[in-house]
């Protein structure tokens, strides 16, 4: 007779405990105290040759001894076959494996369960106890003690066959403006059981016990991360306590799926698409500001200009661009954020090579106050592969994207460095600019700093906007609707508990490659990006003073 055959007792159990005891609660914790003892005989080597009269017998006399606790009698533990369990026999139990199976069983219940639980068996302590020492209601404690038994059955019944989960990663971005402590970046960067956690509750809420034995990791350890996740407002919490993720998450393998398709229906309106793009390239180049523009600046105008052009074309497909609007977050920020997991395992080889026809993030906007406040600077950024660098704040996130703007300022208007350093520009910026140097953002010639992007007035960014908009409305009406039918089959579906998403992040997997499948065909004909041999990234700094 083994564990798992006296396990298959319990329904019998728990119908004579129920016939004999005055609660629910009585007759489940008469029956727990059974299978244990049961437990406890097997492991020290004994033979149960008829387990139905083994437990049955072994019940009554739990449920006589329990009465005599009751009247104060004295307490006579007594097992059928003339077993008695002494101390030390229970000491030894308790250090043996099948203890260690309920103990690791009951650290993956959640935080009240576990903690009614191991106050009621192992600290002994009245039920009124327990809820006047957690500030909860008796009734709570008496639900909890039910349902920690229930799940406690239910995970050693389960244990051998369980699967572990492997350990997959989540790559994090989000469209809007960043929270006070870089968030949502700052909350999953690096912390691997976090990113886990948000992949295993994306397709259905689950507990915390649930996430617990699913991660493989006690639930104390992991209920502080979910708390995090929660206030920071990538997990949303349910009223039933459950939890889920509340952004959109993508497979690669879905990913994949509508690489070729975009890549030929780009093929075969490149003509068209890139006609429109030229014209609108021409026009920018014979505006004022261009012409006080070195030969590098000009280009990486024009790589911006396009990739603007096509990505404003891209949302129209979904016809919901003009909606969007940013929640404020708690975090101080107002921003969307989406993710793409990858399993444990997976073949990256394929993802990547995919990977040289997609933007990176997208349109980056970041902003900062500069000069005591009185001048507003925004740096607006494309991310790619071509010519560029797709992760130029890859030496440290939060140190770019608060920084870099006041660094590339204090070039551009000419104003010492040093004045800066310790506030605006801290040190470690600083020991990157070689960095920067080579990813083509400033340059340095006989020791003299330069900015090596476009720098514009907001009013010249404003007039160049126009231009752009005016060429996304010539191949709207060219291709449009044809290209909104060509997406629409490929909305990402939703898990149904998910509402908070905007309408346009569900294209997104649908339209990933479109943009840079444009691009790189006109660079593999000659048409763009001629003569390019250094690192060309599609960046403007634009500022304005503050009135």
């Amino acid at each position: 007779m083994t564990n798992d055959e006296i396990i298959q007792y319990y329904d019998y159990l728990m119908r004579l405990a129920t016939s004999k005891c005055n609660s629910q609660t009585d007759a489940e914790d008469l029956v727990s105290d059974t299978m244990l003892a049961a437990f406890a005989y097997i492991h020290r080597g004994g033979s149960i040759e008829y387990p139905k009269t083994w437990l049955t017998n072994t019940l009554y006399h739990k449920y006589n001894d329990n009465l005599r606790k009751k009247y104060r009698a004295p307490v006579i533990v007594c097992l059928d076959e003339g077993i008695d369990i002494s101390d030390e026999e229970d000491e030894e139990y308790l250090n043996s494996k099948e203890a260690a199976r309920v103990r690791k069983e009951l650290n993956h219940l959640s935080f009240i369960t576990r903690e009614v639980l191991i106050r009621f068996y192992f600290g002994n302590q009245s039920v009124a106890d327990i809820a006047g020492g957690l500030d909860i209601p008796e009734g709570t404690v008496k639900s909890r003690l039910s349902a920690g038994r229930g799940q406690m059955k239910k995970g050693l019944e389960t244990m051998e066959t369980r699967e572990n989960y492997l350990p997959g990663q989540m790559y994090l971005s989000f469209g809007g403006s960043e929270g006070l402590n870089g968030e949502p970046m700052s909350l999953v960067e690096g912390d691997l059981i976090a990113q886990n956690l948000l992949i295993l509750a994306y397709e259905k809420p689950l507990s915390i016990s649930e996430l617990s034995k699913a991660i493989g990791i006690p639930a104390a350890y992991i209920e502080p991360i979910v708390k995090k996740l929660v206030d920071g407002e990538l997990m949303v919490q349910m009223d039933s306590g459950k939890v889920y993720t509340d952004f959109i998450i993508t497979k690669p393998q879905n990913t994949l799926e509508y690489f070729k398709p975009q890549l030929d229906f780009a093929h075969k309106h490149f003509d068209t698409i890139w006609s429109i793009l030229r014209e609108m390239s021409d026009h920018i180049s014979e505006m004022t500001f261009e012409h006080k523009m070195g030969s590098e600046e000009r280009t990486k105008l024009d790589r911006y200009a396009v990739l603007k052009a096509l990505q404003d074309f891209q949302h129209y497909g979904t016809d919901k661009i003009e909606v969007l609007k940013f929640p404020k977050r708690k975090d101080g920020g107002w921003w969307f954020a989406q993710a793409i997991a990858f399993d444990a395992g997976y073949n990256m080889k394929e993802y990547n090579e995919a990977s040289e026809y997609a933007i990176h993030g997208g349109h980056r906007t970041t902003e900062a106050f500069v000069e005591g406040g009185t001048r507003r600077v925004r740096l607006y950024e494309f991310d790619t592969t071509l010519w560029d660098s797709p992760h130029r704040y890859g030496f440290a996130y939060e140190l770019y994207f608060k920084h870099i703007i006041p660094l590339l300022w204090c070039i551009y208007a000419d104003i010492p460095i040093e004045e800066q350093l310790g506030t605006e520009i801290p040190d470690a910026l600083v020991s990157h600019m070689p960095t920067l140097e080579s990813l083509g953002m400033i340059g340095n010639t006989q020791n003299r700093l330069s900015v090596k992007i476009p720098v514009l007035k907001k009013a010249e960014y404003d007039e160049m906007c126009i231009i752009i908009k005016s060429a996304t409305e010539k191949i709207k009406s060219e291709i449009g609707e044809e290209f909104t039918s060509f997406i629409a089959s490929m909305k990402t579906p939703l898990p149904r508990h998910l509402t908070s998403v905007p309408e346009l992040y569900r294209y997104h997997e649908a339209t990933t490659y479109f943009v840079m499948a444009i691009v790189r065909e006109a660079y593999n004909k000659g048409l763009h990006l001629k003569d390019v041999d250094y690192c060309c990234p599609p960046i403007v700094l634009v500022y304005d003073c503050v009135d």
